[in-house]
């Protein structure tokens, strides 16, 4: 085929730059532990999921005013600039066009 030494050199590159085996987070995974897939699972009491729940609420709260507050100040400003764009191309009603003869 004619593939000979650009395709040889680009497999033995990916060969050589495989860090599969340098890597520590691989360590301790087994494709025979189904339920968790490799991700340590600790046990959290009740009240810790009650305070992160809590946080989250909070922040989606401010998240929500914040879009809001800025999605107001967005179209004040579109509309004042709307509003300045249609005055500026307005005719002005003392000045008439009068084509050429």
């Amino acid at each position: 085929m004619g593939f000979g030494g650009a395709t040889a050199a680009m497999l033995t590159s990916l060969k050589n730059n495989s860090r599969r085996s340098k890597r520590e987070a691989f360590d301790g995974w087994t494709s025979s532990d189904k339920k968790s897939k490799g991700i340590k699972v600790e046990a959290v009491s009740e009240e810790v999921l009650i305070e992160i729940r809590h946080k989250m609420k909070q922040q989606q709260k401010k998240a929500r005013i914040r879009n809001l507050f800025i999605a107001i100040i967005s179209l004040c400003i579109s509309v004042f600039l709307i509003g300045v764009v249609f005055s500026y191309f307005q005719n002005d009603p003392g000045v008439s066009f009068v084509p050429y003869k």
